[in-house]
């Protein structure tokens, strides 16, 4: 084989591996409020805490599943700087067995973040949700909020 045919197969090999990398930025940084129509479903407020000098009321979108994503929305406190970054996970304070979302700003809306979180499978004994919260300076500070009571466990697809 020639390397003039080997190099289309390679470019196409690559745009095919590199297209749902592209597809999941589509949702970084689109505003969620007024009539988008990426809907999540309803929101419904789950909390707030204080971390750091921030405030931080936490809503979520859907009903939180084993092995779903869970769709959440933050809004600090408007007079405080934006953070260097903000993570949030379901699971325990130590964040083995979960994967850690970090939450992408809304657009035009210093305050306002989003972030699609996966929810582990199973959800592990005395699980909360966890956000951590990056300052400009590097501090990282995390507190929890309790997840709803109707969490629902899904059988783990797994097989052995």
């Amino acid at each position: 084989m020639s390397r003039f045919t080997v190099l289309p197969a390679l470019l196409t090999a690559l745009l095919v591996l590199a297209a749902p990398l592209n597809a999941a930025d589509d949702h970084a940084g689109h505003n969620h409020s007024g009539g988008d129509a990426h809907a999540h479903g309803k929101t419904e407020a789950i909390g707030s805490v204080d971390i750091g000098v921030y405030k931080v009321a936490v809503s979520a979108s859907g009903a939180i599943a084993a092995g779903k994503e869970w769709h959440l929305e933050l809004q600090l406190n408007p007079t405080q700087p934006a953070p260097k970054a903000i993570r949030v996970w379901v699971g325990t304070e130590s964040g083995r067995e979960s994967i850690r979302a970090k939450a992408e700003a809304e657009k035009d809306a210093k305050s306002e973040f989003s972030a699609h979180v996966l929810v582990p499978n199973p959800i592990p004994n005395d699980s909360k949700l966890w956000i951590a919260i990056e300052a400009e300076n590097g501090n990282v500070i995390k507190r929890s909020l309790p997840i709803p009571t109707d969490a629902k466990q899904v059988p783990n697809e797994h097989k052995h």
